[in-house]
């Protein structure tokens, strides 16, 4: 088959009635509203039967009768009987479209907000464009669903039920003809929706696969451009249209193929009436308002089965986004709350790393055996080549990872003891790739805070020598930031980041390469505001660079996911290992100066 039967990101098929299940439950934060939209069925579907019986009446009996006064009245009621029907669906259409708003708006929040808490292997395997997918695209076809399809399939089934048992109530020969093409009809439609529910899952897919190509490019444009890879890229896009197309035309083709069917069948139905309703007319037994009222029956009575098919065709292509939405919204937390509250956190002594092993996949094991221990206020610094796992102590130290085997302990405590948001709280954290909101200096400081006194921004902002950017910038701490802080530089950026970590005052300090993409002459400020921001605190710092950590209480060197070497940089240098190579290398290359003797090429 070309294409998977499951879903990206491991969603999997499921049955409509588990489906459904999930859906339901949406509905009830909105009975009285939902409860008005199907108590309006009931009428508007009487509107739609109403109006050729009325018009039977008046050929049959008030015409013949010669009685200007009647046909005046019945046609005011034919008249009155339309518009007020039209009024009651107009009525029940704003209704629905009301219930749909705020269901799907209940649901993108608590999408959301799950996936604001979803752990970092989530975010990693779900890019940006295949989120908005899901998030959006998915999600609005919720509104649908919930907004007039359902209650437009329930009254169609309804008009369709009310118009057979009329047609079986003024002529159960013609109407038993008629109702002998409805189970084939039937029939029909659900085989071919269960085949089609295959395309629809396909056809999501692809569609993620665009949206998902395009977000990630465009955030690339620069780089696109710089390196004149707009032929490739549009080869690519190329590539995964077809892909898509490849699903959709099929798809369309069996569609508006089967549908037609539909509009045969009409035409079969009305050639049985008028062959078997022309004889009853000739023979008396038929009248002409009863001929023209099954005719129109007939008309009303296919059009409610096409759109009941083309309704149920959409609740298939619905039913898939219900299992892309749930496929998220039922992905568990990987790090979860633990049992103690906020109250019984404490770091007061130290932290310890106890015999832990971590692995990203499966038991490729990125961390051995890692132990170490991190006293208050002391500044350990994490060095080696990349690859080696220092980065990963400090993923598991925020807990965007818990370790398979053993513990990080804070105060004789296990961290996943902790609660996530809580533990977070205590720790301001530096990125070698820094990311400011589109916004104001000072939310990008508070982080969008609003309990953070904006006063509190200026203050920390002058401790990290961010203050001094801060002036150069339109509006100051009004002034606005482009997405990813794009007007301005790297140093410029970093010193901001020092800033934001500092807002809450937190008593321990991490920074991952916080100052391996600074120029040499932005690097002396930076490193004036790093001693600053390390004054009384507890920090663990991953560092390129190592001439910004010569001032560490202690220095582990990680290799191949273990602790080789551990100690202060001159013990570290007296035991002449790989710290003290990797030392005079830099330093070589730094200052030009060859440490055995002569100047380096």
């Amino acid at each position: 088959m070309w294409w998977n039967e499951d879903t990206e990101d491991g969603v999997r098929r499921q049955s409509v009635k588990a489906l459904l299940l999930k859906v339901l439950p949406l509905f009830l934060p909105h009975k009285p509203m939902m409860l008005l939209g199907f108590l309006l069925l009931i009428p508007v579907a009487a509107s739609q039967l109403a109006p050729p019986i009325i018009l039977k009446h008046i050929i049959d009996t008030v015409i013949p009768s010669d009685d200007f006064n009647q046909l005046l009245i019945w046609g005011g009621v034919f008249l009155v009987v339309i518009g007020g029907g039209a009024a009651l669906a107009y009525l029940q259409a704003i209704t629905l479209f009301k219930l749909g708003i705020r269901i799907i708006t209940d649901l993108k929040k608590r999408l959301f907000d799950h996936v604001l808490h979803l752990g970092l292997e989530f975010h990693e395997d779900h890019p940006p464009g295949k989120l908005i997918s899901r998030c959006e695209s998915d999600a609005e076809t919720f509104r649908e669903l919930f907004g007039d399809v359902a209650v437009n399939l329930i009254r169609n089934a309804l008009v369709f039920i009310g118009i057979l048992g009329y047609l079986f109530y003024e002529n159960s020969t013609i109407a038993i003809w008629i109702v002998g093409l409805v189970p084939i009809l039937f029939g029909g439609t659900f085989l071919f929706l269960t085949f089609m529910r295959r395309y629809y899952m396909a056809w999501r897919t692809r569609w993620a696969a665009v949206t998902t190509y395009v977000a990630e490019y465009i955030q690339g444009i620069d780089v696109i451009q710089q390196f004149n890879y707009q032929p490739d890229t549009r080869s690519r896009m190329n590539e995964i249209s077809i892909a898509k197309y490849r699903v959709e035309a099929p798809m369309i083709f069996f569609e508006y193929g089967f549908w037609g069917i539909f509009f045969f069948a009409e035409i079969i139905a009305i050639a049985i009436i008028m062959k078997v309703g022309i004889q009853g007319f000739l023979a008396g037994t038929v009248t002409i308002g009863t001929l023209i009222v099954f005719i129109e029956f007939i008309r009303q009575m296919y059009f409610p089965m096409i759109q009941l098919s083309e309704q149920l065709n959409f609740v298939q292509r619905a039913l898939v986004s219900v299992e892309r939405v749930f496929g998220i919204l039922e992905t568990e937390r990987s790090v979860v709350d633990g049992p103690l509250k906020p109250s019984e956190l404490t770091f007061d002594k130290e932290i310890e790393f106890e015999n832990v092993w971590f692995a990203y996949d499966e038991e490729n094991w990125i961390l051995r055996d890692v132990s170490f221990k991190v006293k208050k206020g002391e500044t350990i610094a994490l060095v080696g080549p990349s690859g080696g796992g220092k980065s990963t102590v400090v993923n598991l130290l925020l807990r965007f990872y818990d370790p398979q085997n053993g513990r990080i302990l804070v105060d004789g405590q296990d961290i996943r003891h902790f609660p996530v948001d809580a533990w977070r709280e205590y720790i301001g954290l530096v990125l070698q790739d820094i990311f400011l909101f589109p916004g104001s200096v000072s939310d990008n400081i508070r982080v969008f805070d609003e309990d953070i006194d904006p006063a509190r921004a200026i203050e920390v902002s002058k401790i990290a020598h961010a203050d001094k950017v801060i002036e150069k910038i339109p509006g100051k701490y009004d002034g606005e930031l482009a997405e990813r802080g794009a007007n301005l530089s790297v140093g410029e950026r970093q010193l901001l980041s020092f800033a934001r970590a500092l807002v809450k005052d937190p008593p321990l300090l991490v920074l991952d390469e916080a100052t391996s993409s600074v120029d040499p002459h932005t690097e002396r400020l930076v490193q004036e505001a790093l001693d600053r921001l390390l004054t009384g605190r507890t920090a663990v710092i991953v560092a390129h660079r190592l001439s910004t950590i010569l001032n560490a209480d202690k220095i582990l060197l990680i290799t191949a996911g273990q602790v080789m070497e551990s100690g202060h940089h001159d013990e570290l240098l007296e035991q002449d290992g790989t710290y003290a190579k990797l030392f005079r290398l830099q330093f070589e290359e730094a200052s030009g100066i060859d440490l055995n003797g002569g100047e380096t090429p």
